[in-house]
């Protein structure tokens, strides 16, 4: 599976679980707020969340499904996701920036050059207007 840019730089979060015969993806993105959740490859609920946590609900074949997001460790970008079938929780699985040391420090490490250039370009446009 190709990944996105947003995937590469460890801010989009992609969960993948099987129950009864159907494929349930959920993709979250800690930049945008943005989450969805597919059945099938079947769009079946999105949203967008700034928050810390959220509930999808949604119901296939007879089932009552839930799927939660939950940032467990804001600091350390941990995000949670448990799906659960009938009030039971089947599954859950856990992604985290820091599951790949090398690609979190060269994730900082653009970040803080990104944001000197933003600073310094501010600065010199505030000295710039004020005289």
């Amino acid at each position: 599976m190709k990944q996105s840019l947003l995937e590469k730089l460890n801010l989009a979060y992609r969960f993948k679980f099987n129950d009864n015969g159907h494929t349930i993806m959920a993709n979250a993105s800690s930049l945008t707020g943005k989450e969805e959740v597919l059945v099938d490859g079947a769009s079946v609920s999105k949203k967008r969340n700034l928050g810390l946590s959220s509930c999808h609900k949604f119901h296939v074949d007879g089932t009552d499904y839930e799927l939660h997001f939950n940032v467990t460790g804001f600091l350390f970008c941990r995000v949670e996701c448990r799906l659960i079938v009938n009030g039971e929780t089947v599954s859950t699985e856990t992604r985290s920036a820091f599951d790949n040391k090398r690609a979190f420090v060269r994730n900082l490490v653009i970040f803080f050059f990104v944001g000197l250039i933003f600073g310094y370009l501010a600065a010199t446009a505030a000295l710039t207007f004020l005289g």
